[in-house]
């Protein structure tokens, strides 16, 4: 794990929703839910991407397919889908079992996803907006990877840190890196000064002012 991964695993999302909002920053994916909550642990690994999109030419072969695409996933990265074209499920146990041996975290979906019972058994993180059993083939297809892409309605270009917890999905992108480091560091501190300082006995109203300055910045 990189430098950059390493400091941002240890960083829940709500503080980089916190960030952002000081640094006025679009770093949260609004919508993707871990199918499995209760067993994912906070991630955070640069993207490697891929778009999915209807299929043009029935009966031709595809540019990419998707198990293609996954077993060129790089070990320590976090896989971003954009099948924001479609309802239909796009990822699943099989794409899961390859990433997981491959030594990819976890899955991120501008989409659906399914098998639900399969990846839970593999513990491997998936993040969707929703679940559905119908899946994309013969509707869908792998028209590009390691591209930028939006998933839900975050710009993320590969090789930017996704952090993923079971508050949501985060982006980290490599131009703000030094800047959102520095306004976590912050907010940390802040909110660390604040919790010992109600621990002393001081009330929350009295203390708010000194909360509220997590979302300025240097």
């Amino acid at each position: 794990m990189d430098s950059d991964a390493a400091f941002f695993a240890d960083v829940d999302t709500a503080t980089l929703g916190d960030a952002a909002t000081a640094l006025g920053l679009n770093l949260i994916m609004e919508g993707p839910r871990p199918n499995a909550p209760e067993t994912y642990p906070r991630f955070a690994g640069p993207a490697a991407t891929m778009v999915f999109a209807p299929v043009r030419n029935p009966g031709a072969k595809a540019l990419f397919s998707l198990y293609d695409a996954v077993e060129e996933v790089p070990e320590g990265s976090v896989v971003v889908v954009d099948a924001a074209a479609s309802p239909l499920a796009v990822w699943g146990g099989g794409a899961s079992s390859v990433c997981k041996r491959r030594g990819a975290l976890g899955c991120v979906i501008d989409g659906a996803t399914r098998d639900l019972e399969a990846l839970r058994d593999l513990d491997f993180p998936v993040f969707s907006r929703s679940v559905w059993s119908l899946a994309f083939p013969k509707r869908l297809e792998v028209v590009a990877k390691d591209v930028a892409v939006t998933c839900c309605g975050v710009r993320v270009e590969p090789g930017d840190i996704v952090v993923a917890d079971i508050d949501g999905v985060a982006v980290v992108p490599q131009s703000s890196l030094k800047k959102v480091k520095r306004q976590v560091t912050r907010i940390r501190d802040i909110e660390n000064e604040v919790k010992g300082r109600i621990a002393g006995g001081e009330s929350m109203r009295d203390l708010f002012p000194r909360l509220a300055q997590k979302f300025d910045t240097d």
